[in-house]
């Protein structure tokens, strides 16, 4: 697992700042999305949907 964490930091840091950016502002709002399809799915459990 630790291997897998290493290649990907390196490969991102082997890239030019912009593109390092722009995944960075990719992978939060995919991480916020995918909050809030955990959440909205929680809801719906609760509320017997």
């Amino acid at each position: 697992m630790e291997q897998l964490f290493e290649s990907i930091k390196n490969f991102i840091v082997a890239l030019p700042p912009l593109l390092q950016l722009l995944i960075g502002i990719f992978a939060t709002i995919g991480a916020i999305r995918l909050f809030m399809f955990v959440v909205d799915f929680i809801e719906d459990r609760r509320e017997g949907k």
